[in-house]
Order: structure tokens, then C-alpha cells, then sequence
């Protein structure tokens, strides 16, 4: 029995139909309206998911096919334009390779969807940083496999959903930091791409606060200093030290000293309840 499935309609990208190969029945169970843009079967090369698609929908109701949208006015037309070329500006369409993702994001603008499910990092990153398609969020395989994870209803099925966590996450984004970030937020999906910027934008604020005072000098450059807190951080388990909210003390700059940039005390509930470990892994996670 299916406790909680997400209620809006959602788009589906080639990944995850791929990544889900004969699994798309349960996939699917956890989803109430389910959207699937034409370009994205085209593409899908392997015939047994065109089948196994086309199967579920004959059982289905709740999954639809759907197509490009025609474009109404002419204020949407000019918005079209300028979505267009911000897409063509990222995307490759010339060869196909991408016109799956160009095609899917369009729909999901102009047809109002605001969940499109991808397991494309360079969707996600757009989506993030776009001036036109920041409304839509991206639901992962790592918010699929919470999502199953919720629904797990003994312990085999919940560690098979950390399994698959395991599978396609970060080395530096571990399933229980995952657990206790998307707790706060009342289990609400997605969040796996919000707390992976969150992590790597907090490394990265502790790493510069660092490089900026050292700046000045020639004795210290950023791998120094960045190799310092690392091993700071792993002598010093279950401190402020280890801990990306952590930030530099100008008054004592020490690695070892280090001030709450959100002004809590160490292990009160609030503390416990936000503070993540930290790992060397996301070193190569820098863009």
C-alpha cells in the first residue's frame, strides 16, 4: 500500500524511464498524474520500454502522452521566444542529443507543469539558474528513493531504497544527512538538489572566508588551506569544526575555533536538528 505519492502532475525525462527499466509499474504507483512527452519515447531507444509503456497505459489511466504546445498570444509568444533561445543557448538540438530535455522543459513551461522527474545534472543546474524556468523544480532518483523509502513498509524494502540512494548520489551527500535535511521540510519533495547546493554553497563559504585572510600573504594558497580544514574536520568529529556552518573567527583565526554562521549552541535541539557532516569527498563537487 502506497502511503504518500505526489499529487501534482509531473514530467517524465528518458533517464528515468531508462534508469526505472521494468520497474515503471511501481514507479509509477507512487505518482497520481503522470506526463510523458512524445520526444522522450522517441528517443527512448530500447523497444522493451516502449512496450512496457505502452503496457502500463492500457492499465492506466493516469499517465498521459503528451505533445508540443501551440502558442496562444502574443505576450506568450514573446516569452517563447526568449525561452527558446535560453534553451538553444544551453541545450545541443542540432543532433538530437538533447532535444529530449528541450523538448520536455518547453511543455513543462508553457503547459504549466511545475515538477519535470530528471536524472540529467545539467537540467538540474539549468533549472537552478534559469531566468525563466526557476518555477519548475526537478524531482531526482534521489527523491525517488526517499520517496520510496517513505513507503517502505518493513526494513528490507527501506534499505533497497537507500541502496538505490546509494546508487546514483554523491559520496558526500549520504542518505541520513538527505533524512535529516528533508525531515525539517516535513518530508516534502523534491529537495535532493536544494541540499546539494546547500552543502556544496557551505563548503564553499567556509573555504573562502579562509582564503580571503590569507589572501594578502604568498606562504598559503587555497589547497593549503583547503587540505587544513578538511583534516580539522575529520580530527574533530561531532564538533563545530566539522561542521559546514561553520565559519571563520577573525578575532582568532584558527581552524580549529570557528563561529555558528547560524547562532546556535552546540548540540541544542536546533543544532542537532541542522547540522550535517562534512567529508573531503565534496572537494571535487568545486564548480
Amino acid at each position: 500500500m502506497i502511503l504518500k505519492k505526489i499529487e501534482s502532475p509531473v514530467l517524465f525525462d528518458a533517464n528515468i524511464l531508462i534508469n526505472f527499466k521494468g520497474q515503471l509499474k511501481f514507479l509509477f504507483s507512487l505518482f497520481d498524474n503522470i506526463l510523458v512527452h512524445k520526444q522522450v519515447i522517441d528517443e527512448v531507444l530500447e523497444k522493451s520500454i516502449k512496450i512496457e509503456l505502452d503496457l502500463l497505459m492500457e492499465e492506466n489511466k493516469s499517465i498521459t502522452i503528451v505533445e508540443d504546445i501551440s502558442i496562444g498570444d502574443e505576450v506568450e509568444q514573446a516569452l517563447y521566444i526568449k525561452c527558446d533561445q535560453e534553451l538553444k543557448n544551453t541545450f545541443n538540438i542540432k543532433d538530437s542529443k538533447d532535444l529530449g530535455e528541450y523538448k520536455t522543459l518547453l511543455y513543462a513551461k508553457f503547459g504549466d507543469v511545475r515538477l519535470l522527474s530528471s536524472q540529467d545534472t545539467t537540467v538540474w543546474k539549468f533549472v537552478t539558474v534559469s531566468s525563466y524556468f526557476n518555477d519548475i523544480d526537478c524531482i531526482t532518483i534521489q527523491d525517488l528513493s526517499y520517496l520510496i523509502y517513505l513507503n517502505g513498509s518493513n526494513r528490507r524494502d527501506r534499505k533497497l531504497a537507500k541502496l538505490l540512494y546509494n546508487k546514483f548520489g554523491r559520496d558526500e551527500h549520504h542518505f541520513e544527512d538527505f533524512k535529516r535535511y528533508i525531515e525539517r521540510y516535513n518530508n516534502e519533495l523534491p529537495k535532493y538538489i536544494e541540499f546539494e547546493n546547500n552543502r556544496i554553497y557551505n563548503y564553499n563559504e567556509l573555504l573562502n572566508g579562509y582564503a580571503k585572510f590569507y589572501s594578502s600573504g604568498d606562504f598559503y594558497d587555497i589547497e593549503e588551506i583547503e587540505w587544513d580544514i578538511v583534516t580539522a574536520a575529520r580530527q574533530n568529529p561531532n564538533t563545530c569544526i566539522d561542521c559546514l556552518y561553520s565559519r571563520i573567527t577573525k578575532t582568532n583565526v584558527d581552524f580549529q575555533q570557528r563561529n555558528c554562521s547560524l547562532d546556535l549552541e552546540l548540540f541544542d535541539e536546533n543544532c542537532t536538528a541542522t547540522r550535517e557532516s562534512f567529508s573531503k569527498k565534496i572537494r571535487s563537487r568545486i564548480e
